[in-house]
């Protein structure tokens, strides 16, 4: 896959994402709610200039850092560790409607991993170890995503840890 179309395209999933969170952050309703939108848009807008840059140099003959690609999101795992805390946090009710919100944004992060999966496929050298990079930054991204529409779509999960038996009282 030629390297220039990959960044381009890369381009354009950074772009449409980074426009969804802007927008949430201006619709939700909710402090907590607006902070999680504007941390991601300001995350995405780091890739988009990454990649500006990285077209840039390209197309001069440069070479492409792979290591200058940074995110501001913490993996999953610590994620994971700090759910309980996080829990306490979380407003009973979220205003706006930020399931909605969430639910496109999911979508979006999962569509904008299997591009990066298969681009890193078809690439070699640094911009395979780019787009390597940004699948694990969107799937950082697509983990938060997720942890925050679970809680808010009451489903008895918390970030993939069962919240609670959804189906006490049925057997009894």
């Amino acid at each position: 896959m030629e390297s220039e179309k990959v960044l381009k395209t890369a381009l354009e999933f950074e772009k449409k994402i980074c426009d969804v969170y802007r927008s949430a952050e201006s619709t939700v309703d909710d402090a907590r709610g607006k902070s999680i939108f504007r941390e991601l848009a300001a995350d995405e807008q780091s890739h988009i200039d990454f990649l500006e840059n990285s077209l840039e140099l390209l197309q001069k003959g440069g070479k492409i850092d792979p290591d200058q690609l940074q995110t501001t999101i913490p993996d999953a795992e610590t994620l994971r560790q700090k759910a309980e805390k996080m829990k306490t946090q979380v407003p009973e009710k979220m205003l706006g409607d930020v399931k909605t919100v969430f639910n496109s944004a999911l979508k979006m992060e999962i569509e904008t991993s299997d591009f990066y999966r298969e681009a890193a496929a078809q690439t070699e050298g640094d911009i395979r170890r780019v787009m390597e990079k940004f699948l694990e930054i969107e799937e950082r991204h697509t983990a938060v995503v997720r942890f925050e529409l679970d809680y808010a779509a009451r489903n008895g999960h918390w970030f993939d840890f069962m919240e609670q038996n959804m189906e006490v009282g049925w057997h009894e």
